[in-house]
């Protein structure tokens, strides 16, 4: 009897000693799963400093545009970047009712600059199929300074496109519509220290006369982000500005 009772004994010593190294080999799996988990987080942490690359789904660059760099973040020393979504059609222009802007680092400084590039854009479109969900990103890296302290802020003017606040899109005249005729306006005009336009002509049009009078009450309605050189804001002669007239397919 004795025997038995001192193996029972061992016997749940053992099995005690058996669920304790249980217990404590779950507890360091567990506190090793925490650790990995966090260290997973921490690796997942995205450096918004860093611009990602453009995702073009197979289309190559035909023609690249090269954005403005906005005064104001020229003047505070501010870089950054853009990322563009956009659709791209049949002959691999960029639609510019598609264009909206994902992300841009840091907020509030190039996204109308980025959106105003990209209309210029042109790519290659070997499929001759419309491309959505293109996404396009651009840079903004400082050289060095455009302007010094002791220059004459006048004389460093030169022309320049300038960034839209907004975009008009001009009506199309009723006549033109029912003939299915298209064209194009060039217009001239100042862009005053408020941002707005005055002294609007026509520079070009095709065919001649027939979109005038819509490209000239649109241009009345450009608001501009206005020209900064020197903290000073100053006016811009000779904006070329173009208006586009395309029935739908």
């Amino acid at each position: 009897m004795k025997h038995s009772s001192y193996i029972k004994r061992k016997n749940i010593e053992l099995k005690k000693g058996r669920f304790s190294i249980l217990c404590g080999f779950l507890f360091v799996s567990a506190c090793s799963s925490l650790d990995v988990n966090r260290q997973t987080d921490i690796a997942g942490i995205t450096d918004t400093s860093v611009a990602p690359p453009s995702f073009t789904r197979g289309l190559i660059a035909r023609q690249a545009s090269e954005p403005l760099y906005p005064m104001r973040a020229q003047t505070q020393g501010v870089e950054g970047w853009v990322m563009l979504r956009f659709s791209v059609d049949e002959e691999g222009e960029v639609i510019a009712s598609t264009i909206e802007t994902i992300e841009e680092q840091p907020p509030g400084y190039f996204g109308p600059s980025a959106a105003t590039a990209a209309r210029r854009l042109s790519f290659e479109n070997f499929r001759g199929i419309t491309i959505e969900d293109v996404r396009y990103v651009f840079r903004y890296e400082l050289s060095e300074p455009i302007f010094q302290a002791n220059s004459s802020a006048r004389d460093k003017i030169e022309f320049r496109e300038l960034i839209p606040r907004n975009y008009i899109t001009p009506s199309y005249p009723q006549v033109a519509e029912e003939l299915g005729i298209e064209g194009f306006v060039v217009v001239n005009f100042t862009v005053t220290l408020s941002g707005r336009t005055e002294n609007i002509t026509i520079e070009q049009s095709e065919p001649t006369g027939v979109f005038n009078d819509s490209a000239m009450d649109a241009a009345s309605r450009l608001h501009f982000e206005p020209r900064i050189v020197s903290d000073e804001v100053v006016s811009v002669e000779n904006v070329q500005f173009r208006f586009d007239w395309n029935l739908p397919d």
